[in-house]
């Protein structure tokens, strides 16, 4: 009687590390597949300023936009707990062993998503303009560091 309570708990414990790898592994797919639409409704939102800019449209378009990108940006850092390395992503691993770095890069986007805002909402294509650009290269910045280069 005692083998068979021995081998019933054994077996339990066996069961609930493969569920639980499993949720592991459920849950760090689900949090990159988070990231990748999070980066690809940044992408859209920076796509639908530059057609205003190109189009030399009315700048006040864009502040919605912009406000989109930083409400996006914000919850970007807080996506990559530690673990969440693996699988189908293009994160570096300089994301996880340089935090504060890639803290830093992100609040400099932010910054530049801020400035992006305001140059939207002034009617002033020029500072739109020039907020766009620097609003991409702080964006680029944090690519260079912490994502696998595109192909």
């Amino acid at each position: 009687m005692k083998r068979i309570v021995v081998v019933a708990a054994i077996s339990a414990l066996a069961a609930g590390a493969m569920v639980g790898g499993a949720t592991i592994a459920f849950a760090q797919a689900d949090i990159i597949k988070q990231r990748q639409d999070n980066r690809k409704a940044a992408g859209a939102a920076m796509r639908a300023i530059k057609g205003i800019i190109d189009a030399k449209g009315d700048t006040k378009g864009a502040v919605q936009q912009a406000a989109k990108l930083k409400e996006l940006e914000l919850a970007f850092v807080k996506m990559f707990p530690a673990g969440s390395d693996k699988g189908e992503t293009k994160a570096l691993p300089a994301v996880w062993t340089d935090m504060a770095g890639f803290q830093a890069a992100d609040k400099a986007a932010v910054e530049a998503i801020d400035k992006l805002t305001v140059a939207a909402g002034s009617g002033d294509m020029a500072a739109l303009t020039a907020a766009f650009g620097a609003t991409g290269k702080a964006c680029g910045a944090c690519h260079d560091k912490f994502r696998v280069k595109a192909n």
